[in-house]
């Protein structure tokens, strides 16, 4: 089952890659906020109460290494993970 983050970033959008630049952002803005947080477990704890996208995703992990899910997930939506990669950097 799909993600609606991977959905997210599907090639159905603006970006002359295919990727939805916007969630490419947020995911970003994800990432800093956990290189600065002092408690990076609680904040995810947090971010999860109030974001059903991010609980869908750590439901999905359910234990498992969060870069296969990754590469899975992509593989099935179609999208390139290397170029969310890219992007991401």
């Amino acid at each position: 089952m799909a993600n609606s983050l991977f959905q997210q970033l599907n090639p159905q959008s603006q970006a002359s890659n295919g990727l939805n630049m916007n969630a490419i952002q947020s995911v970003k803005n994800m990432m800093n906020m956990f290189k600065g947080a002092t408690n990076p477990q609680q904040m995810m704890m947090n971010m999860m109460s109030q974001n059903p996208q991010l609980a869908g995703v750590m439901n999905m992990l359910n234990g498992r290494n969060p870069k296969d899910v990754f590469y899975e997930q992509c593989k099935q939506s179609g999208i390139n993970p290397d170029e969310v990669i890219n992007a991401l950097r």
